[in-house]
């Protein structure tokens, strides 16, 4: 509650910072003619409709859309829970610790053989696809993991209960898909006026 109060208020904050920026870009678009492009011109307006969806459009959105994915399965699953550790949850720890191993083996693999798949062209690992690809793989084996662990140990009875995981994690995470839209909407708007 807390934390979606202060997401509440730095939206507000984006929110009246967008809105002087376009009255900014206005004013001072009048007084310096080559250095500053209004929002409020048919160029503007064409520019921000135009490339809403494609300025939206960034690796972090993907980001914060797996992790809350990832977050809400491991938050349901119960994996962290220890106190509750009874004989079937304790094989299913067993299972979905030899699942993640076996996975990171996969990931170490791909990554540190001769000729990798996801290293860069010249070998390296950052940048690579590899270093693209860090926040998905992580994700990807939060999910499976506590996915296992979720229905080894009956705390998910079906693949339902665990795309309710994923749900339950996304609706946690719109503050934050909200603050992002705000964020990224002011940060594009601030590169167009002034660059």
């Amino acid at each position: 509650m807390r934390l979606n109060r202060i997401i509440a208020r730095l939206v507000l904050v984006l929110l009246i910072a967008q809105l002087l920026l376009v009255f900014l870009s206005w004013l001072l678009s009048a007084t310096l003619t080559d250095a500053v492009r209004p929002l409020l011109s048919s160029e503007g307006i064409r520019w921000f409709l135009g490339q809403f969806s494609v300025m939206l459009l960034k690796p972090q959105l993907i980001w914060l859309i797996l992790l809350s994915m990832a977050g809400g399965c491991v938050w349901r699953s119960g994996i962290f829970r220890p106190s509750q550790l009874s004989f079937r949850r304790q094989s299913a720890l067993r299972v979905s610790f030899l699942v993640l191993m076996m996975l990171i083996t996969i990931v170490a693999l791909l990554v540190m053989t001769p000729q990798a798949v996801l290293l860069s062209s010249t070998g390296l690992l950052w940048p690579s696809p590899f270093s693209r690809a860090l926040v998905p793989i992580l994700s990807a084996l939060a999910i499976i993991t506590s996915s296992c662990y979720g229905l080894l140990s009956r705390t998910f009875t079906s693949m339902y209960d665990v795309f309710e995981s994923f749900r339950i994690g996304l609706q946690q995470a719109v503050p934050l898909l909200i603050l992002y839209l705000f964020a990224v909407t002011f940060y594009e708007s601030c590169l167009y006026v002034f660059l």
